[in-house]
């Protein structure tokens, strides 16, 4: 195991493990109940608490570093959104839509077979077209600002990507079956949080539409850092 500073005792991995998920669990009792301003201050020291671990497993190393990014990236989008106004909602979308591309460069340092990849593509393809129009349709309906709509078109792509390149991990060599599944697992789970945040913003709304979009993104997130960690150093 490679640690962040030489010499720390070894159960501190366990301690920032256990930290990280009670911040969790108050994350989400609080958006649960409706405690704002409490979700609001827990919810970056998630994403905190996940990067201090994934550092402490030895986080620089090539495999790893592009999630690393993404997390740092994440990190900065639920700062972002915090702000209720749109330029701060722009930006959030923005620093995750970074995210997504640093977990799509780590995901394909290791290129499934064509077969698989083609499939992947034309998976993407038909993705973009229903979410096209799906958008198209909603919106219509919504208060949306349809200026934004573009915007959240690039950014539904980028997401719809990094998805299909997680559950890809399923034919890439190098990932072992535990690892691809809670890589495509994780994905999912991080495009279905987005999909309801788009859905929120298209007056499409789910019961406790908060809780459920944030319990999605962070079992996501979990989930991919799992699967990085369960991968060799080097496996690239």
């Amino acid at each position: 195991m490679v640690w962040l500073v030489p010499g720390m005792p070894e159960w501190v991995d366990l301690a920032v493990l256990v930290l990280t998920g009670l911040f969790t669990l108050a994350n989400w009792i609080a958006i649960w109940r409706g405690k704002l301003k409490a979700y609001y201050i827990t919810k970056p020291l998630v994403l905190l608490g996940l990067i201090f671990y994934f550092l402490l497993q030895g986080a620089c190393n090539p495999t790893r570093l592009p999630f690393l990014v993404g997390l740092i990236f994440s990190l900065l989008g639920d700062i972002f959104l915090i702000p209720q106004s749109t330029r701060w909602f722009m930006l959030g979308v923005g620093a995750f839509g970074m995210a997504h591309l640093s977990y799509i460069v780590g995901f394909n340092a290791s290129l499934p077979p064509v077969p698989y990849l083609i499939i992947g593509l034309v998976a993407v393809l038909a993705g973009i077209v229903v979410m096209y129009m799906t958008i198209d349709r909603f919106a219509v309906s919504s208060e949306v600002n349809k200026k934004l709509l573009p915007f959240f078109k690039a950014y539904g792509i980028v997401v719809l990507a990094m998805a299909i390149s997680a559950l890809l991990c399923l034919a890439r060599p190098g990932w072992s079956d535990q690892s691809a599944v809670l890589a495509g697992i994780g994905g999912i789970l991080f495009f279905i949080s987005d999909a309801m945040i788009g859905l929120e913003k298209l007056n499409r709304r789910l019961p406790k539409y908060k809780f459920w979009i944030i319990v999605t993104y962070h079992l996501g997130q979990f989930l991919i850092v799992a699967a990085v960690l369960l991968l060799p150093v080097s496996v690239f």
